[in-house]
């Protein structure tokens, strides 16, 4: 069965009340779960209706059935567990819908974000882990290095996924003890090489190369300006503070926006002159 058409059946169906009872009470034989079903939630079935639902569940590898008991899949638990975070962050519009496959060459798509972790998630999940048929190198041109510091879990999960499936080079303007702490992270993660001192940004954006797709992030000024007064005042790494890091960086609901542009030449031009 089909994971996603289970978690949009309604609550009042016969497979969401067996899975409820189930994940109650794991390790059940069809009589128990029948009774349960008519004891605790008033369902009047017959017997054959529930094991017959049974078996099409065990069929579909939802359930799991271990001699004559039933448990709930660990690995259908996992898959439902991933797509309610992900239904929740499209209801919550943290998750922009775009495939970059769909562009057409010369196309581009606007987006905007609220915040940086929203646009973290952004390049996670659809840049740094774009599945790339040509096994080109991925270019990031950054004017300071991007911090992975009280990122979720996904995040770190999805970077790592990331950095395996492309070969990663940063280049960074700025060359400052924080940029280098931050490089230093990323490399435990996978990407390949972070180089500093190298002119590559404008004042207010950054950009990153993948296959045949330039992302230009673009950032308020004053949000910029705070970015740089992170990395740069610190004269020693001991007197640079995570918790205002995070603060100034995290909190901020500001709106950054994101040029998705298709150009297979322009990117390559770039991967030429940078890598």
């Amino acid at each position: 069965m089909n994971q996603q058409r289970m978690l949009s059946l309604p609550k009042s169906s016969l497979d969401e009340k067996i899975i409820d009872v189930i994940a109650a009470s794991s390790g059940l034989t069809a009589k128990q779960i029948h009774f349960r079903l008519q004891r605790e939630l008033g369902l009047n079935q017959t017997y054959q209706a529930t094991h017959k639902k049974l078996k099409q569940l065990a069929e579909g590898k939802v359930l799991v059935k271990t001699g004559n008991t039933y448990s709930i899949s660990e690995e259908w638990a996992e898959k439902a567990r991933k797509n309610v975070e992900m239904l929740s962050e499209k209801v919550s519009g943290r998750l922009k819908e775009i495939n970059l496959d769909e562009l057409a060459e010369g196309e581009s798509k606007n987006l905007v974000f609220d915040g940086i972790l929203d646009v973290g998630w952004f390049l996670a999940d659809k840049v740094i882990s774009y599945e790339n048929p040509e096994k080109t190198a991925g270019l990031a041109l950054w004017r300071f290095c991007y911090s992975i510091v009280g990122l979720d879990e996904k995040h770190y999960a999805k970077l790592k996924e990331g950095f395996s499936k492309n070969e990663w080079h940063a280049m960074v303007e700025e060359d400052n003890k924080v940029d280098h702490m931050f490089a230093d992270t990323l490399k435990e993660y996978g990407i390949k090489e972070v180089k500093f001192g190298v002119k590559c940004a404008t004042k207010l954006s950054d950009k990153m190369i993948i296959g045949p797709y330039i992302v230009e992030i673009v950032y308020p000024g004053w949000f910029r300006k705070g970015w740089e007064l992170q990395n740069r005042l610190p004269r020693k790494l001991v007197q640079f503070a995570i918790g205002k890091h995070i603060q100034v960086m995290r909190d901020p609901k500001v709106k950054i926006q994101v040029i998705v542009t298709r150009n297979k030449l322009m990117a390559e031009e770039y991967r030429k002159e940078y890598i």
